[in-house]
């Protein structure tokens, strides 16, 4: 029987992706100044390739990425096709499911078909406007130890009272902090913002990730939004956070 949420347990869920602060790399913006840009620890010598699911209208990140030489395979069912074109661009008019059928494509298979299940030196991005919750169902931690810096949208967090998303969140969660630690941490401020058990809560946060062995970590004192940061609508303020 599943448990109602309360603040302990959601603070307790949500506290490893309070970020922390690299001891040696330094973070830098990549991509557009607005909505499409994420903030992430500056360590792109090596990689091998990024999986970049969810292209939309703007993909300025992955274009910013390929001008240093890394490969992006991108997945997105909902677009014809990619909004501009790069020699090391591969678009697949596909989305990310918890299995291959139709339309979907599990992460694996988007490894395996792009031949890339031999690296170890990867990028992963997606912001799939919530549908990662349950595609993450099929993901293990071993595919997810591949990825070098992991950068990500993560949505409805105002719905962290429902026990069974609140149990989804929560395999998430524990995925994406198996082998890395949270660096950055921004709320999107298209999505608002709630109070939940007295707790103001973003619907959408971006995150940034960096495995294990790629530098040390120490607390971080650094406030949200940072520096780095730009609101994603231009028009309205940035959320200031106090993390979990």
């Amino acid at each position: 029987m599943q448990v109602e949420p309360n603040t302990n347990s959601i603070l307790k869920l949500l506290s490893p992706l309070s970020p922390k602060k690299c001891e040696h790399l330094v973070k830098v913006r990549v991509g557009l100044s607005a909505d499409g840009g994420y903030v992430l620890p500056d360590d792109f010598e090596g990689v091998q390739g990024m999986l970049s699911i969810g292209v939309g209208p703007d993909v300025s990140f992955d274009h910013a990425l390929a001008n240093k030489g890394i490969p992006s395979y991108q997945y997105d069912h909902t677009v014809e096709k990619n909004p501009i074109d790069h020699e090391l661009f591969h678009f697949h008019k596909q989305g990310w499911g918890t299995e291959t059928s139709g339309e979907f494509v599990s992460l694996d298979d988007m490894l395996a078909h792009n031949k890339l299940l031999g690296q170890n030196e990867l990028i992963l991005k997606f912001d799939v406007e919530g549908a990662e919750w349950d595609a993450f169902a099929s993901v293990s931690i071993e595919t997810l130890s591949k990825f070098r810096l992991i950068v990500c949208e993560l949505h409805d967090f105002t719905q962290l009272y429902d026990a069974g998303f609140f149990a989804k969140v929560q395999d998430v969660i524990t995925k994406l902090t198996h082998n890395h630690t949270c660096v950055h941490t921004h709320a999107n401020n298209y999505g608002g913002i709630s109070l939940l058990h007295g707790m103001a809560m973003p619907r959408v946060m971006e995150f940034s990730f960096i495995r294990n062995d790629r530098d040390s970590f120490n607390p971080s004192f650094d406030p949200i939004p940072g520096p780095l940061d730009i609101p994603n609508n231009p028009n309205e303020p940035d959320y200031v956070l106090r993390l979990f």
